[in-house]
Formats: C-alpha cells, sequence, structure tokens
C-alpha cells in the first residue's frame, strides 16, 4: 500500500481525498509547515499540495521538500484552482511533476496518482538495487585483496596477519590526518598489498633465520620494484595506490631508503605513512629473524628516527597516540572473538 501525502489547507478537500485515495494510506496536514514534518516522518510515495494556502504557500512548502535530504526525491504534484500557465512554469521549476485542477475529475487524480507512485516505487527500487550491488562489489573489491595479499603471506611465514595490521594502521594515521572515510578507506585497502612484491623473492632468502647477505638483502630490496610493477598498470584508482605504497614503503625521510632514494615530501604521502605502520608492526612483532621488541623499546625508536627515517609529522600522531596505536596492535594480534585486555 502506498503512502500520500496531502497539504491543503481546505477541510472539504482532505475528506474528499482521502476517500477518493482510500486505497492507500493517506495522510494530511492543514498547512505547510505540519506537512514538512509529516514529509519527514512519513516518508510517503506521493505529495499531493495545494498551492493557494495561508501562512506558507505551496510553492514555498515545495521548494523547502527540494532542500531537504530525506524527502527530496519524493514526487509532488500540485493542486491548483488557478488558471493559465504561469503557475504551472514557477511550480515545474521548483520540481513538482504534475498538475491536478481543482474540482478534481475522479478518475484523472487516481490514473495521475498511481501512475506516480508506480513510477517513484520503481525509481526507489532500482536505486537500492544498484546500492545493494554496489556494496556486494565493494566487498568482492576487498575479499580478492585480501586473497591477493596473502599470497604473499604464505611465502612469508613470519608475517601472519601483518598485512591487515598495516592496513589498520595506515586507516588510522589517515584519520588523523582528517581525510574522509572514502579515502581512509581506500588506503587502507591499498595498503594490504604493501608486501605482495614478495611472491617474486625466494622462500630462503624470505624465511632465512639469521641476518642476510649482501647479495641476499639487495635482492630482497627488489619487492618493492616487483609490487609496483605488479599493480601500476591498473586502471583502478585502489590498485595505484597500491603501486605507490609497495613502491615507496621502504623510503627514508632522509634520504637514505630504497629503492629510489627519494626524500622528504618527494616520497608520497601514503609511502610514508605506510612506512611507519609497517616498521611499527614490524619491531612489536615475532619474526624468524629476531624477538619482539618491548613497547618502550619501540617508542623509543621513533623517537630517535623521527625527521631521520621518518616522516616527523606523521611520527609524532604515532607518538603522540602510542597506546591508541599499541592497544589496535594487541586486539589484531589476539584471536578473532577473544577479547582484548586494556593496556
Amino acid at each position: 500500500m502506498a503512502k500520500i501525502l496531502v497539504i491543503d489547507d481546505t477541510p472539504e478537500y482532505l475528506e474528499m481525498l482521502s476517500s477518493l485515495l482510500s486505497e492507500h494510506e493517506v495522510y494530511a496536514a492543514k498547512e505547510g509547515k505540519r506537512g514538512l514534518s509529516l514529509a519527514e516522518t512519513v516518508m510517503p510515495d506521493l505529495i499531493l499540495l495545494d498551492i493557494n494556502m495561508p501562512l506558507m504557500t505551496g510553492y514555498e512548502v515545495c521548494r523547502r521538500l527540494k532542500t531537504m535530504e530525506k524527502v527530496r526525491a519524493i514526487p509532488v504534484i500540485f493542486l491548483t484552482a488557478n488558471e493559465g500557465s504561469d503557475y504551472e512554469e514557477i511550480g515545474f521549476n521548483l520540481g513538482a511533476v504534475d498538475f491536478i485542477a481543482k474540482p478534481f475529475h475522479a478518475g484523472l487524480l487516481k490514473a495521475r496518482v498511481k501512475t506516480h507512485v508506480s513510477l517513484y516505487q520503481l525509481q526507489s527500487n532500482l536505486q537500492s538495487q544498484v546500492a545493494n550491488q554496489t556494496e556486494e562489489i565493494r566487498k568482492l573489491n576487498h575479499e580478492m585483496t585480501y586473497l591477493s595479499a596473502s599470497i604473499a603471506e604464505l611465502k612469508s611465514k613470519e608475517t601472519g596477519e601483518h598485512l591487515r595490521r598495516v592496513a589498520e594502521f595506515c586507516y588510522l594515521f589517515c584519520k588523523f590526518l582528517g581525510k574522509d572515510e572514502a579515502e581512509c578507506e581506500k588506503i587502507k585497502m591499498a595498503a594490504v598489498l604493501h608486501d605482495i612484491g614478495k611472491v617474486g623473492i625466494s622462500d630462503e632468502i624470505l624465511n632465512k633465520p639469521a641476518k642476510l647477505g649482501d647479495d641476499e638483502w639487495n635482492i630482497m630490496k627488489n619487492h618493492s620494484m616487483l609490487g609496483y610493477e605488479m599493480l601500476i598498470d591498473s586502471e583502478f584508482e585502489l590498485m595505484q595506490h597500491a603501486a605507490m605504497i609497495a613502491l615507496e614503503h621502504h623510503e627514508r625521510w632522509d634520504g637514505q631508503g630504497y629503492p629510489h632514494g627519494k626524500k622528504g615530501e618527494n616520497i608520497s604521502l601514503i609511502g610514508r605513512i605506510c612506512a611507519v605502520a609497517d616498521v611499527f608492526d614490524s619491531l612489536l612483532d615475532k619474526r624468524v629473524y629476531k624477538d619482539p621488541w618491548e613497547e618502550k623499546a619501540v617508542r623509543d625508536y621513533f623517537v630517535m628516527m623521527r625527521g631521520s627515517q621518518f616522516d616527523p609529522h606523521i611520527t609524532d600522531i604515532l607518538l603522540e597516540n602510542f597506546d591508541m596505536f599499541l592497544y589496535t596492535w594487541k586486539a589484531l594480534k589476539r584471536p578473532k572473538g577473544k577479547q582484548c585486555d586494556m593496556v
């Protein structure tokens, strides 16, 4: 059953319309202010609106309806006893979809109401379907991104959930930097792929339980370029972000990093963010070649390397919110479903 809102200051017309449209759920308002309130509360499928009303004309009610986010898409049909075309031009310019002249022709009224209700419900259903499909595609993209990143995890035994934790830290940094939710989420997903280039590094080097030799280290450093080359040709912005992160997350603020020795703000912001997130997680985590660092030692390291290895501003965000990042790290280290103790 469709919901119809009638806004008209004449009680006789309200009663007549309620009777004529009895197959629908009819709501009535005798003046504009009440009609605006009912529109947001009821969320009707159609609004029948009288033009000539005291206090607030139908034109003003329509203008206000079209500025209200929740109800602006609801179709408005003007009810009028006016003659001439000027009033129609004004109404259409305000966003009305049709006009019905007073006194009403019952058959015409019902037909127009039925048509506009059907069109609105069809449009709403299509929009809902598109929104649902868009959400499904977003979820699929996330799943495929994590699946791709898991390939690197399988090769590098010590990483475990490293990729996901780094992604969460990148999201937090973006939030502290004032990025909107869509951008934060995009960078989070891109960061999952920061080590994807490790699929091109041999298992013997990736999982060697000792310090790498010079030749082995040079091979290991190739994972940045490998990841970049795997991702950069994508037409999707997410993958282009991921390519830049893969390339630059081992660059240093002082220019002593790899693969290109970029310095300062010549390194992309997302590369600088991931550099801090990556090292923060790596130091706290156990690896085949090292035991986990103590929390104080990790903090002291970032204090020492601020402005040399790491972007000073991003480092300050970490240091000023160190307990929060630690809490997040501990929460993500625990098995799913297990509560995390407060730090």
